[in-house]
């Protein structure tokens, strides 16, 4: 089969990488976005909640405050090193290395979110966050070894099965 031109290319499966890649980089600038915001606020978040769930105690929406961000910093990364898994899937050159990559890219995105919330006046940058992120992290790494060891598991199988049946 003839390889094109965009094939060649260090992004490997051509557009769609590159796709993938404008995917990666439009998350990560989001994310530093919302950040730079007042409405990513530990306030913010508060009297948002306060608003919708009245019947709660200041406690109570203390407590939630805390769960429903904490939670934010863990799904956000999950859905990073998926993105970035993807994309270095994708890439030739990152092809075989992807799932390490994808992790130490979105640990890298996660420290230097936490630095420049540390630098924001209403927002409070700490290394507790940057381990919540690195267990999110560490879920999509565990997910996605195990989805590909059971993709290679069950066509093993299957392999199997084809040579019993002849």
């Amino acid at each position: 089969m003839h390889k094109t031109t965009v094939e060649r290319t260090p992004f490997g499966r051509g557009i769609t990488a590159l796709i993938q890649w404008a995917i990666v980089a439009v998350y990560v600038i989001a994310m530093f976005m919302f950040a730079g915001q007042e409405a990513s606020s530990a306030g913010f978040t508060s009297t948002l909640l306060t608003r919708w769930l009245p019947h709660l105690s200041r406690a109570e929406i203390r407590q939630w405050v805390l769960t429903v961000r904490k939670a934010g910093h863990f799904f956000a990364y999950v859905l990073l090193t998926v993105l970035v898994y993807c994309a270095a899937r994708k890439t030739r050159k990152l092809r075989r290395g992807a799932l390490p990559f994808a992790a130490v890219f979105a640990f890298v995105v996660a420290m230097a979110d936490e630095n420049y919330q540390s630098r924001l006046p209403y927002r409070t940058g700490t290394w507790q966050d940057v381990l919540i992120d690195g267990m999110g992290i560490g879920l999509a790494v565990v997910g996605i070894w195990l989805s590909a060891r059971m993709r290679k598991e069950s066509k093993g199988v299957t392999k199997e099965d084809a040579k019993d049946e002849r």
